[in-house]
């Protein structure tokens, strides 16, 4: 089996690519995990091989076009059962390395939409006729959101049972003892309330919003609330961001932490997890969170997160690109008579139980393949002769 992504840094295509990986070896399965470069996360893989096509310079999009010959050229040397794209950004590369092998079945796993920042021209054109390709390539689109497997490109492909909707998994038991372990970090053992949120400082994350409610927060009567970013912070990205705080005098109870190893303690101690993301696929720190038992707010329209939280019976949801609606959520859920806790809502989304439908229909593939190429064969085939030109000769 042959899994591709971009990479093995710390996010959620490489963290669901590792578990998939390991997954598949504790089954027997030979796995090779092929990215561009590896990661914070290629220490994890236990027993899967890893070969890194290697990144140049310039964008992923460009350094994943010019991987396309390497990566048909690793296709034809290890000849695999299955080829498995993980994420969004790796699915024109496979697909571009597949054309010359139509007998290996392939999966594309739809992690997030493409038009997801509602960007139209000549982009959206292409993002859609992208979708195009890869659902008329695949033996199966594994959608990691209901939302997803409803897109309009995907009608053929659902028509056809080559559909699957398929959350993400959360390793719930290790998350909470990690959650339920000491930590030193000064937030999480003064007093004082504090907000969380996980997740790289990006433009996609809308944190911007989340400091302007805050700030609403502070002056509706909470002065006390302070709000902890966990994730990697690039300094073009926070710079803007500490200025609006500065600007509307939050500065001091504004706090970018950068990446954590361990999370979990200071999510379990926030006074509330918050996810205002404008968009995402199906966020991992949501589940996590979820399992550390934290009182969650999440955007409305960030990917799947209004499924994950049974429309607002597991937590509140809030139109993320209103700071009002932000904090008027924020604020109920710092209310005990009005808190919405997730209970064990985690447990739906159990990582062993994801992983065992994932592989199951990994391990599927080869059948399903072949049913696919029988079905077109026998479409192609001419129809029966009709009673009249057939004649009376019954013996054909």
């Amino acid at each position: 089996m042959v899994l591709f992504c971009g990479g093995l840094a710390a996010d959620g295509v490489a963290r669901n690519t590792v578990h998939l990986a390991n997954a598949l070896a504790r089954r027997g399965v030979a796995v090779e995990v092929i990215c561009l470069e590896g990661g914070a996360l290629a220490r994890e893989l236990r027993g899967p091989s890893l070969t890194c096509l290697g990144r140049g310079r310039g964008p992923r999009g460009l350094s994943l076009a010019v991987a396309v010959a390497a990566l048909r050229a690793r296709i034809v040397t290890l000849d695999p059962a299955v080829a498995v794209s993980m994420g969004n950004h790796a699915h024109l590369p496979l697909w571009a390395a597949l054309r010359a092998r139509p007998d290996i079945p392939r999966i594309y796993r739809i992690s997030n939409d493409p038009a997801h920042d509602g960007r139209r021209g000549l982009r959206g054109l292409l993002r859609h006729a992208g979708l195009g390709l890869i659902a008329g390539d695949a033996t199966r689109l594994v959608c990691v959101s209901q939302a997803l497997s409803r897109l309009g490109a995907f009608r053929r492909a659902r028509r056809d049972g080559r559909v699957v909707s398929l959350a993400n998994g959360v390793d719930v038991a290790r998350v909470r003892a990690s959650a339920g372990r000491p930590t030193a970090h000064s937030w999480a053992v003064d007093a004082r309330p504090y907000l969380v949120a996980v997740g790289r400082v990006h433009p996609q994350k809308n944190y911007g919003a989340l400091i302007r409610a805050l700030a609403r927060l502070h002056a509706s009567g909470r002065p006390d609330l302070r709000l902890l970013i966990l994730g990697k912070a690039p300094a073009a990205h926070t710079a803007p961001l500490r200025r609006l705080a500065r600007e509307l005098g939050v500065a001091s109870a504004v706090r970018f932490e950068g990446e954590t190893a361990d999370p979990f303690p200071i999510v379990a101690r926030a006074a509330a997890f918050v996810l205002p993301s404008l968009w995402e696929g199906a966020s991992n720190s949501l589940l996590e969170a979820l399992a550390c038992g934290a009182p969650v707010v999440a955007g409305a329209g960030a990917g799947n997160a209004a499924e994950v939280l049974g429309q607002g019976r597991f937590g509140r949801l809030a139109d993320a690109r209103d700071p009002d609606a932000l904090a008027d959520a924020i604020g109920l859920q710092l209310d005990p008579r009005h808190r919405v806790l997730p209970g064990g809502r985690a447990e739906t989304f159990d990582l062993e139980a994801v992983l065992d439908r994932m592989c199951a229909i990994v391990l599927g593939a080869r059948s399903a393949h072949d049913e696919i190429q029988i079905r077109t064969e026998g479409a192609r085939q001419p129809p029966p002769l009709s009673d009249p030109l057939r004649g009376p000769n019954t013996e054909f």
